[in-house]
């Protein structure tokens, strides 16, 4: 990698660094014309036969996770920090252009930093904004886990099924839920060719068609880490915008810094830092524009 690049990255876990020292070490508790107000994206013939769900927003509220009716908590204030910037970038209203902006991939560099918590409670929160509608995508496709959150059952077809069998429709994939602008697009079934379809001219155009249809629609990806998996790569080269998740204080700075280099030092990259414990609630460290604070996980 270019020297300058590596300088960037290092620059970057330097002000980690010094937002962690502050660290409280106290353990913490735990798809034709473009459309406005088109919530699940399907025609009106298609939302007949249309899938729904019932998310179990009493289990995700167990789990210490947003619901709808949390929007006065604490946890709501700091994913309304979070997604600000993101929505600001998402629909042109940041300082620069962002192509695909509305896409966003929410990963780690390993497993169990808070990836899915962030992604779920990101969703959600955007979810509460009063003209967007979020799309959902289940895109850890080795190790799903947004079914099991939300307390119900893994359907027979997702993502991966849209992308292998060219005679379904989005809306036989797309499940509509009882958040009124929250929909959500599961893993599906297990391919072996799961990174060939991802990186196939379908999926290409599954995200043209995501980024430009929808004048209201965010899309959130729950990616694999980025370093146990090929596929998040091959995911982050259709993304807008990468946030990623890192367990403050456990974390160490040469998989932040191997992480980071798999991403385009182009894109628009925000970091959470996760589970992290300051007095002022919130650590914010930059890479590509900006950053985020954040807490709690699983």
């Amino acid at each position: 990698m270019a020297r300058d690049v590596m300088s960037s990255i290092e620059r970057y876990v330097d002000k980690l660094d010094k937002a962690e020292s502050a660290v409280d070490k106290a353990s913490s508790p735990a798809s034709a014309e473009r459309v406005s107000g088109a919530g699940d994206g399907c025609s009106a013939a298609d939302r007949k036969t249309q899938q729904e769900v019932n998310i179990d927003f009493s289990q995700l509220q167990g789990a210490g996770m947003l619901t709808l009716d949390d929007a006065k908590s604490q946890l709501a204030e700091e994913y309304r920090a979070i997604k600000r910037p993101l929505l600001k970038n998402a629909f042109g209203q940041g300082i620069h252009e962002i192509p695909r902006g509305n896409l966003i991939m929410v990963t780690s560099a390993l497993p169990g930093e808070g990836k899915s918590f962030t992604a779920i409670n990101l969703a959600i929160s955007m979810a509460m904004e009063m003209d967007r509608t979020v799309l959902l995508v289940e895109a850890d496709l080795a190790k799903p886990s947004i079914c099991r959150y939300f307390g119900i059952p893994s359907p027979s077809l997702g993502l991966v099924d849209y992308l292998a069998r060219p005679e379904l429709k989005l809306s036989e994939v797309l499940l509509k839920t009882n958040a009124p602008k929250l929909t959500l697009l599961t893993a599906g079934g297990r391919n072996p060719a799961s990174a060939e379809l991802l990186n196939s001219q379908k999926m290409r155009e599954f995200m043209d068609e995501l980024s430009s249809r929808y004048t209201d629609r965010v899309v959130i990806f729950d990616s694999p880490p980025l370093l146990l998996s090929a596929e998040a790569i091959i995911l982050s080269t259709f993304m807008g915008q990468i946030l990623l998740v890192i367990e403050a204080g456990k974390t160490p700075q040469s998989i932040v810094k191997e992480a980071l280099a798999l991403l385009d030092q182009n894109q628009m990259i925000g970091v959470v830092l996760n589970k992290n414990k300051t007095a002022a609630k919130y650590s914010y460290g930059y890479y590509g524009g900006y950053g985020y604070g954040a807490e709690q996980g699983a």
